[in-house]
């Protein structure tokens, strides 16, 4: 007999992937701390047929894998979004009446139809949507369709939110464009931050001999790798030389970026770094003089706030959700903008180092962002 669950989670890839980030990890971190909380939790994550993912020993939680219909992960595909049937078959076998369905992405779309379920309960984490959803109205199926044709993932995604009796957003920011792109009621949307993984609240901070600007994430064009880059180039050599760069992730973008920072003749820099775990990173960041991260769009930003909790200084942009969630403790540039990342990773550069500033930036974090406060907000969502 299947065992019985109280939360089952979805996410496309996973954490342990060849291609993932901040939504991989928060469903990871989410259900860690469902479980702990004496919850039977399941998470289906998604894996193409050729890959083989080894997962960590001793997981709290148990996992379960989707068929991935894409020909390499990280390239949207269009085939993807008949990954919404493979996660269907998969938890619909798993589901019951006491199950509440937790989906995290356009994998979600035909979980609302699933009868044998608690409820259904949607986070939204994509981090941005192309200028003609903000003029679409979903009231037909002429417009999914024509949607569909030009992004299936969108038309995915709106399946997902006509299913679920809640929606989740991590900020207001992202709450407010999902309003504006899928006319999503307000009594159904709600905002719960993630929270911050304790490993960047645990290492040591960085002190004055902290050498080098750091960037890490995933090597795509919503987050702005090509901007640092051509703003890095145009600092003066002495200041290169001094505080070399770091790139540290993966992505579908990696061998484009590769080659831009050869064609502006970065020799010797960037140092180029694959993915780290949590421990490793959070040492690299405070190893360096400070993080710029210039996204063009994010729905919740948790690079920013693993950044701040390690108490690095921190160069980032105003795109979506991060004044809203960084507050006054970064500095930030318009998007796109070469010469103002340029400016402030000088600025930033010239500063000594501030013990008491890098304090301030750890307790920001500390007492406003807590995957045990964001799981127990799921909680009482899912309770509602």
């Amino acid at each position: 007999m299947p065992p019985m669950y109280d939360v089952i989670l979805t996410c496309n890839y996973s954490p342990w992937s060849s291609y993932r980030g901040g939504g991989q990890k928060s469903t990871h971190m989410i259900a860690t701390e469902l479980a702990r909380n004496g919850l039977r939790v399941c998470v289906v994550y998604s894996r193409g047929i050729f890959e083989r993912i080894p997962v960590p020993e001793n997981l709290p939680y148990d996992v379960r894998w989707a068929f991935f219909f894409a020909i390499k992960p990280g390239i949207s595909s269009p085939l993807r979004f008949l990954n919404g049937l493979s996660f269907y078959r998969s938890v619909r076998r798993m589901s019951t009446k006491r199950t509440v369905l937790h989906g995290n992405g356009d994998e979600a779309a035909l979980l609302g139809s699933i009868r044998d379920k608690k409820k259904f309960v949607y986070s939204h984490r994509y981090p941005g949507f192309e200028p003609f959803m903000f003029q679409t109205h979903w009231g037909t199926w002429k417009t999914r369709l024509s949607v569909f044709f030009r992004e299936p993932r969108f038309t995915a995604i709106a399946l997902a939110l006509r299913g679920a009796k809640a929606v989740a957003c991590t900020s207001a920011s992202s709450a407010d464009q999902l309003r504006a792109c899928f006319q999503v009621p307000d009594s159904k949307v709600c905002v719960i931050p993630n929270g911050i993984d304790p490993a960047f609240l645990e290492v040591a901070p960085p002190d004055a001999s902290a050498r080098g600007v750091v960037y890490y994430g995933r090597m795509t064009r919503a987050k702005g790798v090509d901007i640092l880059l051509r703003a890095y180039a145009g600092l003066s050599p002495d200041l290169r030389a001094n505080h070399p760069l770091t790139l540290i992730g993966d992505g579908p973008a990696l061998s484009e970026l590769r080659a831009l920072a050869t064609e502006l003749g970065l020799t010797g820099s960037p140092h180029w770094i694959a993915w780290l775990d949590s421990d490793a990173l959070a040492r690299e960041i405070a190893a360096h003089r400070l993080a710029a991260l210039p996204s063009r769009e994010e729905s919740f930003g948790n690079t920013m706030l693993e950044t701040l909790a390690t108490g690095a200084a921190l160069v980032t942009t105003r795109a979506g959700s991060i004044p809203e969630v960084v507050g006054d403790q970064a500095l930030l540039v318009e998007p796109d903008d070469v010469a103002g990342l340029r400016a402030a990773i000088e600025r930033e550069l010239a500063t000594t180092p501030d013990p008491q500033k890098a304090a301030v930036r750890r307790e920001y974090v500390r007492t406003r962002y807590a995957w045990a406060r964001t799981a127990e907000a799921y909680r009482d969502l899912y309770e509602a």
